[in-house]
C-alpha cells in the first residue's frame, strides 16, 4: 500500500515490512509507525552494505535477552540487489528465502530508497512482507497531506495559507514538514496564517527567478537584463540560473494546456504559483505554445552548453536573454 494509506491506518503488526521509495519523510514517518506498533522491541538498525542476508537470517533467529522481541531495521537494502547486467541475484535470492522464513515475534524492517520489483527475489518478498510505498505525491494531493499535518501538530491553518506553503515549497515534503512545526510554533495557538508563511518560509529559488522569465517573456529586454545582471552581483552563475528557467518553461507548458482545457481558472486549480505571481503566471500561460517551449529549450540548452564548456558566464547570459526576448 503506499505511504498514505499505511498512515491512516497500520494495522495490525507483521513479522516483515518493506519501506521504500524516495520520499525520505515518509520512509522516516512509516517506521516510526511501525516502532509505535512494536513498543515492546529492542531496536536494532544495520546497514545493508556492512553485512549479508546471511547474517540478517541467523540474527533473526536469535532470541533478545532484553526484551520480548527485536525491531530490526536494514537500511539501503538496494545495495543487496544485483548490479546492472549481472546474472545472478543471489544475495536478493537469500535475502527472499529469510524473508519468507520470517514469522516472528522479531519485526524485520527492509528500507531503500529504490525497490526493483522486476526480479524473482524482490516479488518473493513483496508477497511475504507489507509493503509501504514512499514514492512522491501526486502534486493536487500534497495540500491534502500538509492540512493533515497541520491538525497532527495541534495547529490550525486559515484558508489559503498551506496552498501558499505549497506554492513557496513545491513538492519537497520533508522541508515543508520542517516549515509547518516552526510555523506552529510561531502561531502560537492561533491559525497559521498567509502572512505567517509569507514572513516565515523563503520561497524556492525556482520561484525567485520566475520575475525574469516575466521580464523574457514579455518582450523587456532592457528590465530582464537589468535582473540578470542582478543575479550576477550576488554570486548567481549562470549553470544554476538555467535549470531554475527550465523548470518554469515546463510549467509554462503545463500550464498552457490547462488553460486550453478549462481557461484561467483550470490554470489556478492545476499549476501552484505564490500568490502574487499567480495572475502573471497566468497571463503568460495564456499566450503561451509548444512553439515557444521548443524554441526557449533549444536556445536554454546552447546555453547551458557554453557556460559548461568555459564560455564567458555572463556575457552568454546576456546573450541569451536578448534571443530568448526575441523567440517570445
Amino acid at each position: 500500500m503506499d505511504f498514505p494509506a499505511f498512515d491512516r491506518q497500520p494495522g495490525a503488526l507483521r513479522p516483515s515490512y518493506v519501506i521504500a521509495g524516495e520520499t525520505e519523510l515518509f520512509r522516516r514517518r512509516a517506521l516510526e509507525r511501525i516502532a509505535g506498533l512494536a513498543t515492546d522491541a529492542d531496536r536494532i538498525s544495520w546497514e545493508a552494505r556492512e553485512s549479508s542476508p546471511g547474517r540478517l537470517g541467523e540474527e533473526l533467529r536469535t532470541r533478545s535477552f532484553f526484551s520480548k522481541r527485536k525491531l530490526l531495521v536494514v537500511r539501503g537494502v538496494s545495495d543487496w540487489f544485483p548490479r546492472p547486467n549481472a546474472k545472478a541475484a543471489d544475495k536478493l535470492d537469500l535475502l527472499a528465502e529469510v524473508v519468507k522464513a520470517h514469522k516472528g515475534p522479531d519485526v524485520l524492517v527492509l528500507e531503500c530508497a529504490k525497490w526493483d520489483g522486476r526480479y524473482r527475489g524482490a516479488k518473493a518478498i513483496e508477497k511475504a512482507a507489507e509493503m509501504i510505498d514512499c514514492g512522491p505525491l501526486h502534486e493536487r494531493d500534497i495540500p491534502k497531506w500538509l492540512e493533515r499535518r497541520v491538525r497532527e501538530l495541534g495547529a490550525t491553518a486559515s484558508p489559503g495559507a498551506v496552498e501558499e506553503l505549497v506554492a513557496r515549497v513545491g513538492s519537497d515534503l520533508s522541508r515543508a514538514d520542517r516549515e509547518l512545526e516552526k510555523l506552529s510554533t510561531f502561531a502560537s495557538g492561533r491559525p497559521i496564517g498567509v502572512a505567517d508563511v509569507k514572513e516565515m518560509v523563503e520561497m524556492d529559488r525556482r520561484h525567485v527567478i520566475w520575475d525574469l522569465l516575466d521580464a523574457i517573456a514579455s518582450g523587456d529586454a532592457r528590465r530582464a537584463l537589468g535582473m540578470l545582471r542582478g543575479h550576477f552581483r550576488e554570486g548567481e552563475r549562470l549553470v544554476g540560473l538555467i535549470p531554475m528557467l527550465l523548470w518554469n518553461v515546463r510549467r509554462l507548458s503545463q500550464g498552457s494546456r490547462a488553460f486550453r482545457k478549462g481557461g484561467a481558472a483550470e490554470v489556478r486549480s492545476k499549476v501552484r504559483m505564490p500568490w502574487d505571481k499567480v495572475e502573471g503566471f497566468v497571463k503568460l500561460a495564456s499566450a503561451w505554445t509548444p512553439g515557444k517551449s521548443r524554441a526557449w529549450l533549444r536556445l536554454l540548452l546552447e546555453a547551458d552548453l557554453e557556460a559548461k564548456s568555459g564560455g564567458d558566464e555572463e556575457m552568454t547570459g546576456e546573450l541569451l536573454v536578448v534571443r530568448l526576448t526575441r523567440a517570445s
